[in-house]
């Protein structure tokens, strides 16, 4: 049996970032990844300011200066030249990490490969029923996370994101709140360099998977969106946080339901959840635990949920956001739940 210090099951950002920061070390690193192309999962792809911690500026494609969010006919303007809001390609920004992860010999990376079973605290399977042996498992792989699973740790807390890639470039970044369309959930349009992200999202205890694709699909077409030759992609979000560390068994990222249940983004908390995990593992410590200052935010963030959940509620908050929120003060507020 293959034995290594540290296997990381998924290399997408969370997985990436963990191996990265265990580069160099003197253990013994494996990532695993099921699919035969790194950075394949569906994503808009928007980034703010608190992501630029870890994405080096040339990886940007351009800073938003405003955000247009659209409620009941109306538009508001928000965030105006404060350059927070951009978009990357994330297919282009793994291929960096790995390019920079191959200078590191401790590191080796499996792609086309599958964890069938994780047979005990210090052992799994793959597809091809090859077995392995690990002193830590870092369980990197999203929302239906296999070493979740294994931890026995349900998730009720799940939301669906769906989306439409246009092949094209339109120029807003935009936002649509609609109390019986999206439910808890928002409508977006993410400009990248040569595509658009329209998708929408939201919590599936309150609507179910089909009527938000009807509801979309009505919303595209009173906007008169063609989307006959656009590619349709769909994913769960898990943001039900039930802990991170269990033993010598670690979950990064959307595994652990790190991603915010307000916003449906969970990128920088992938980035700093491979960071942190890869700390406890070398017994670094180095306050404070990034794990646990953000789920300060996320906490914080998630409050407003409440207020979500009750279609009337939902309706008079979403009146209160886009008639007030144009006030600076109640921006910066807003900026500072954001980041």
């Amino acid at each position: 049996m293959e034995y290594y210090d540290v296997i990381i099951v998924g290399a997408s950002i969370a997985g990436l970032q963990c191996a990265k920061n265990l580069g160099g070390s003197n253990l013994n690193v494996l990532v695993i990844e099921r699919d035969k192309q790194i950075g394949r999962k569906v994503c808009a792809e928007g980034i703010i300011a608190n992501d630029l911690d870890y994405i080096p500026k040339h990886l940007i494609n351009f800073d938003f200066q405003e955000m247009i969010v659209h409620y009941k006919n109306k538009a508001r303007t928000f965030f105006k030249n404060r350059g927070i809001i951009s978009t990357i390609e994330r297919k282009t920004f793994l291929d960096y990490e790995i390019k920079n992860l191959k200078k590191f010999s401790n590191i080796r990376i499996l792609t086309g490969i599958s964890v069938s079973e994780i047979i005990s605290n210090n052992s799994l399977k793959l597809n091809t029923e090859k077995k392995l042996g690990f002193k830590f498992l870092v369980g990197a792989d999203g929302s239906t996370s296999t070493v979740r699973k294994y931890l026995n740790l349900g998730s009720e807390k799940i939301e669906i994101a769906i989306q439409y890639i246009i092949p094209k470039r339109l120029e807003d970044f935009e936002i649509y709140l609609d109390n019986k369309l999206f439910g808890t959930g928002y409508l977006w349009i993410f400009p990248n360099k040569n595509y658009t992200s329209i998708g929408c999202g939201t919590d599936l205890r309150f609507m179910e998977s089909k009527t938000l694709k009807h509801n979309f699909d009505l919303w595209l077409k009173e906007h008169s969106f063609d989307v006959q030759n656009a590619k349709f992609e769909g994913a769960l979000i898990n943001y039900d946080y039930k802990g991170y560390k269990f033993g010598n068994i670690f979950l990064a990222g959307d595994a652990a339901g790190l991603t915010s249940g307000i916003l449906g983004k969970g990128i920088y908390s992938a980035f700093l959840s491979g960071r942190q995990i890869a700390r406890d593992i070398l017994k670094v410590n180095k306050p404070p635990n990034l794990i646990m200052e953000w789920l300060k935010k996320k906490k914080q963030q998630e409050k407003y949920m409440f207020f979500l959940k009750n279609p009337l509620l939902r309706k008079i908050s979403f009146s209160v956001v886009t008639n007030h929120l144009f006030y600076k003060k109640l921006q910066k507020k807003a900026i500072k739940m954001m980041e």
